[in-house]
C-alpha cells in the first residue's frame, strides 16, 4: 500500500503538476519571453542543491552533520553492548582508553542540537519578526513547529509498530514486532510529544524523547526561563537520587544506570541550559546582524577557553570510569553544568565563524557538502535505530563485540 501510495503521488506531481511547468518552461524558452525556471524549484533539486541564501548561518550546516554522525556512533556502540555475550570485559577494557571517551560522552552531541535548536529559533524568529514590524502570529508560529516534525514522524512510527514483524525472523525476533506491546498502549504519547514525561518505561521509539524535550523547551524557554533555576533543578535531582555523571556509572556509591536516563537524561527540565544559551547567542547575532570584530587576543582567548571547556566535558570522566570516582555531590555539580557548558562551546563557534573570527574552522563546517546532508539528520535520527535492532534482532548466533564489529 505504501509503494502503491508513493507510486500514485509521484505520478500525479508529475502529470498534473509539473509537465504543465516543463511545458510552459520550454515554450517561454523558445520564444525566448522569459527565463527558464531554476531547476532549484523542483524537490529533488531543492534536497541536493548546496546553495545557500545570504544571511545563513552555514557552520550550523557542518556542525549538524557531524553531530548526527556522532549520536550514530555512540548509539551503534550502545546497542552493540546490549547483545553481546562479552560486554562487560569490552567496556571495561575500552573505558581505559582516553579516545573512547569520546564514544561515552557522544550524549553531548544532542546538547549541541538543543544549542542549534534555540539559536535558530531566537535569530530566525528575531529577523521573521523584523520583516513584519514587530507582529508575530504566535498560534501559527507554535503549530508550524507542530507540523513540520509530526508527519513524518509518526509515518516511521507507524512503520515500526505495525510493519517490523514481517522485515525478518529468528531466534532473537520479536515476533509481533518491535516494542509491539509499548506502541500499541502508548503511541499517543509520541503524537502528544509527551513520551517523555508519561509512560517512559514502556515508551515506544523512546529515542524520541529528543523530540518530546525539543517541542516542551521550544515552548518554555520562549516565555522566560531561568537559567539560574535550570542549573539548580538537575543538581538536585542528581544529589537526590544518587545519579552518576554518565550512563557508565562514576560515582560513589554505584547507583543505578537506569534511573540517571528516566529521572534525568529525558527530562526537559534537566536539558533546557544549552538550548536557552542557544537563544542569547542567536538574539547577540541577530542584533550585531553577524558583524563582530573581535582583536586577535580576545578571538584567541575565546577559542582557547571553548576548546579547554569542551575537552574538560568530553574526556574529564576518565578517571571517574576508571576507579577513581566522584562523590555524589560533585556528580550532582557535573550534571548540573556540563551541558549547559558544552552548548555555550558549541554556541562560541557559531558566533566566531558567522562573524568572520572563525578562520578554517568556519571553512571546514561551511564546507558546501554539508548542505544536503544537513537536510537529512532529522530522518537519519528517527530511522537509524530501527535498522539497528533489524541487525541486531535479526541475529541468528551470539557475537563477539570488538570495534570492527561496529
Amino acid at each position: 500500500m505504501l509503494i502503491a501510495l508513493i507510486i500514485c503521488g509521484t505520478a500525479y506531481d508529475v502529470i498534473i503538476i509539473r509537465w504543465p511547468q516543463w511545458s510552459k518552461e520550454a515554450e517561454d524558452k523558445e520564444n525566448k519571453e522569459l527565463p527558464v525556471k531554476n531547476r532549484n524549484d523542483y524537490q529533488l533539486s531543492k534536497l541536493l542543491s548546496a546553495k545557500s541564501s545570504a544571511g545563513t548561518l552555514t557552520s550550523v550546516n557542518g556542525i549538524r552533520v557531524i553531530s548526527m554522525t556522532w549520536v550514530i556512533l555512540g548509539h551503534t556502540y550502545a546497542f552493540g553492548l546490549a547483545y553481546t555475550t562479552n560486554s562487560v570485559t569490552f567496556l571495561g577494557t575500552m573505558l581505559k582508553r582516553w579516545s573512547f571517551m569520546a564514544i561515552v560522552n557522544a550524549e553531548v552531541a544532542v546538547d549541541t542540537f538543543f544549542a542549534l535548536s534555540g539559536l535558530l529559533v531566537a535569530y530566525l524568529t528575531l529577523k521573521e519578526m523584523q520583516k513584519k514590524q514587530g507582529k508575530m502570529n504566535w498560534a501559527m508560529f507554535y503549530f508550524h513547529r507542530f507540523w513540520r516534525l509530526t508527519p513524518c514522524y509518526m509515518l516511521i512510527l507507524g512503520v515500526y509498530h505495525c510493519l517490523s514483524a514481517y522485515w525478518f525472523d529468528g531466534p532473537q525476533w520479536q515476533q509481533q514486532g518491535m516494542d509491539y506491546e509499548n506502541c500499541h498502549k502508548n503511541w499517543w504519547t509520541n503524537l502528544l510529544y509527551i513520551n517523555n514525561l508519561v509512560n517512559f518505561e514502556e515508551g515506544c521509539m523512546n529515542w524520541a524523547w529528543y523530540l518530546a524535550n525539543d517541542m516542551h523547551i521550544f515552548g518554555l524557554a520562549v516565555c522566560g526561563a531561568a537559567l539560574t533555576i535550570l542549573t539548580i533543578i538537575p543538581f538536585i535531582i542528581s544529589y537526590a537520587y544518587d545519579l552518576p555523571p554518565s550512563l557508565f556509572g562514576g560515582v560513589d556509591p554505584p547507583s543505578n544506570d537506569f534511573s540517571y536516563f528516566t529521572k534525568y537524561y529525558v527530562k526537559p527540565y534537566c536539558r533546557m541550559g544549552p538550548y536557552i544559551v542557544g537563544i542569547v547567542t542567536g538574539y547577540i547575532l541577530y542584533k550585531t546582524k553577524c558583524k563582530v570584530k573581535l582583536n586577535t587576543f580576545l578571538n584567541l582567548g575565546g577559542w582557547l577557553l571553548a576548546t579547554g571547556l569542551a575537552l574538560v566535558v568530553l574526556y574529564g570522566l576518565h578517571e571517574p570510569l576508571n576507579g577513581s570516582p566522584m562523590s555524589v555531590a560533585v556528580s550532582a555539580l557535573y550534571n548540573a553544568t556540563h551541558k549547559t557548558i558544552w552548548g555555550a562551546c558549541i554556541c562560541w563557534v557559531i558566533f566566531a565563524c558567522s562573524t568572520n573570527n572563525g578562520g578554517y574552522v568556519n571553512t571546514f563546517l561551511s564546507w558546501e557538502a554539508y548542505i544536503p546532508l544537513g537536510r537529512l539528520t532529522y530522518c537519519a535520527y528517527l530511522v537509524h535505530p530501527i535498522l539497528m535492532y533489524t541487525y541486531l534482532d535479526g541475529l541468528r548466533s551470539p557475537i563477539y563485540f570488538w570495534d570492527l564489529e561496529v
